[in-house]
């Protein structure tokens, strides 16, 4: 093909606008921003192709132009040709074929250097460039420009012109299909009802999301009385209003959500990378836009994946749910979390404990920590109470008053009581040392924690045992040394914001993976609060950081990885290799310690390894 001629003339390097670019062009940097504004000129349609080829102009000078456009139906336009049309130039030229199967730009300095013969041409040029035209990820059409004399085209006229259609891809959809009902990127119409194709599309942003490791939220929006708007939907008016509204709504939210016909009056509405909380305020907006009357009138069910949901059918399934759940109630949105459906445990403990954390000391802050432990154990009832029922606490002799439990482990039981009675004294003013309230608070949180991710109770406690021995075997002192164990025993309170079924599965999806990855970053914004114990962020944030960059959040490696973190995660693989767990047994301590050694100089500063090793006595 003679397009294989060109494959030198593709482009691959990133065109993006530098700082030093749009110093260089600081001219003509506005009009690519400009041209969007184009849309809202009042000028006829067919008026619009010559404004859009007037900005290119102002950009960049040329002597001819072609615009091809391939989807939703062939299109072209031109300036420049005079009387030079090609035949037959609806169906493109060998430029055009190029950028359609490459995907990227094409320049040509000089034409005379290609070795392509004049009839394979689409036109008479001593310099051309080409790009892509793209409506949303999907590529439409071609852009080609040409000098037939004067100064080559170089790579900032790509840039310029690469721009300048990122900003043009409303007037040229105006130009292409003023009056379409189609969705490019969904594939479907979108005056119809898309019910029977609805779980395809969904099944494609599922995909994405787990790869992307975003959230995934959808609601589905029903219109309550069709006659007080007139929406009688088989009639081409009450057709129109409706595409009217999900338009409306779709401008109302991110360019790249989809609102699309669900069922004869409701909408479905997809908003990737939206967490639960952010598609209530997403949708309450758009449809304020609506106007009151209408918004009124509309009912919301709203589900979240993966929250609240394990796949695209099931998110189908709970936003109806939501949606039956507003209607019973009267209200007007609903998400399913609000249903009582979802289990308890898979809710997020994160902005509670974050405000619990950094709470001072008070009895309501520490029943607000009891409510979380009764959450995550499925205990009935675990609260201070001032009288019986309830076991009797005390404290170097006085007594505190009585902790009430129902359905909770004795096991569990005593693990709190005794933790949670330092903080209990502080707040009865019986010990005036605030450290012991916050110390008390975080040992409680990390059994939580513990409980959350399914370790054994004290995992959390002997891991900051473990790193106040070795910190002080490296030759730290005793408050350095106690700051490490005490990062150490708030490393793993991040898991609070991770649903429990994450944990509990038998198998770990690479998805999973990086939804407990994340538990680094929420453990460090849940104690960025707390700074009478000045704990280090360097251990909570980087103790799952690899010698050889291997590993998270930010893919450290050797001396970038802060001393304490690296200690951290010597000890802490130790004590997961060694803890039995759903997706995999436990080892035994030869074992791991033959895994240490695998990984030491690899996952695992060498040094440290050696020296936890004689510590931990093998």
């Amino acid at each position: 093909m003679c397009s294989d001629r060109l494959t030198r003339y593709v482009v691959d390097q990133t065109l993006e606008l530098s700082p030093e670019f749009i110093k260089q062009n600081a001219g003509v940097i506005p009009l690519l921003f400009q041209v969007s504004l184009l849309s809202e000129v009042d000028v006829r349609v067919e008026r619009i192709s010559d404004l859009f080829l007037n900005f290119v102009e102002h950009i960049t000078s040329f002597d001819a132009a072609l615009v091809y456009i391939w989807a939703p139906q062939d299109a072209w336009f031109c300036r420049g040709l005079q009387g030079e049309v090609p035949e037959r130039i609806e169906n493109g030229d060998i430029f055009t074929v190029t950028v359609r199967d490459t995907a990227k730009p094409i320049l040509i300095p000089d034409a005379s250097e290609t070795g392509l013969e004049v009839h394979e041409l689409p036109i008479m040029f001593h310099s051309m460039i080409a790009l892509p035209i793209y409506k949303d990820t999907k590529i439409i059409g071609c852009l080609e420009l040409f000098r037939k004399s004067g100064p080559c085209f170089d790579i900032n006229d790509l840039v310029l012109i690469k721009h300048l259609l990122l900003g043009s891809e409303n007037i040229l959809q105006q130009v292409i299909s003023p009056e379409t009902d189609y969705d490019d990127a969904l594939d479907i119409r979108m005056d119809v009802p898309q019910k029977h194709v609805l779980l395809d599309i969904l099944n494609q942003y599922e995909e994405l999301s787990r790869r992307m490791s975003f959230p995934l939220s959808v609601a589905i929006l029903e219109i309550e009385d069709r006659d007080k708007f007139g929406l009688y939907q088989h009639i081409p008016e009450g057709i129109r209003t409706l595409k009217t509204l999900a338009k409306r709504i779709q401008n109302g939210l991110r360019r790249y959500d989809k609102v699309i016909r669900y069922e004869e009056l409701s909408f479905f509405a997809i908003l990737p990378g939206c967490s639960s909380q952010d598609a209530v305020t997403a949708l309450h907006n758009a449809t304020l836009n609506l106007g009151a009357d209408l918004a009124n009138n509309m009912t919301i069910g709203i589900a979240t994946l993966p929250d609240e949901a394990q796949d695209a059918k099931g998110l189908i399934n709970i936003a109806h749910q939501a949606l039956s759940h507003a209607k019973k109630k009267g209200i007007h949105m609903a998400r399913y979390s609000q249903t009582g459906a979802i289990r308890p445990t898979n809710l997020s403990l994160e902005l509670r404990m974050k405000k619990i954390i950094s709470s001072g000391p008070h009895i309501e802050v520490l029943n607000e920590l009891l409510d979380l432990l009764r959450i995550q154990s499925q205990a009935d009832d675990i609260s201070i109470r001032y009288e019986p029922p309830g076991s009797p606490v005390s404290w170097q002799g006085h007594d505190l008053g009585y902790l009430y439990h129902q359905g909770l482990s004795e096991d569990i039981y005593e693990w709190i009581v005794t933790y949670i009675t330092p903080s209990w004294a502080v707040a009865l003013g019986l010990d005036p040392d605030t450290r012991n309230w916050y110390l008390g608070m975080l040992t409680t949180a990390s059994i939580l924690s513990d409980l959350r991710a399914g370790y054994p109770m004290g995992y959390s406690i002997r891991v900051a045992d473990q790193m106040f021995t070795l910190a002080k075997e490296m030759g730290k002192g005793e408050t350095q040394a106690a700051q490490w164990a005490n990062s150490a025993l708030a490393a793993n309170i991040g898991y609070l914001g991770i649903p429990t079924s994450i944990f509990t599965k038998g198998e770990i999806t690479p998805f999973d993976r990086k939804k407990i990855g994340s538990h680094t970053y929420i453990g460090s914004k849940i104690l960025q609060d707390v700074s009478v114990l000045d704990l280090s962020d360097d251990i909570v944030m980087y103790h799952h950081e690899n010698m050889d960059g291997s590993g998270y959040p930010r893919g450290l490696k050797g001396g970038e990885i802060p001393l304490g973190a690296r200690a951290m995660r010597v000890i802490d693989t130790y004590n997961a290799i060694t803890t039995p767990r759903l997706y995999r047994f436990q080892l035994s301590q030869q074992e791991a310690l033959r895994e240490l050694c695998a990984m030491s100089g690899k996952a695992l500063d060498p040094d440290i390894t050696s020296l936890f090793v004689d510590v931990i006595g093998f």
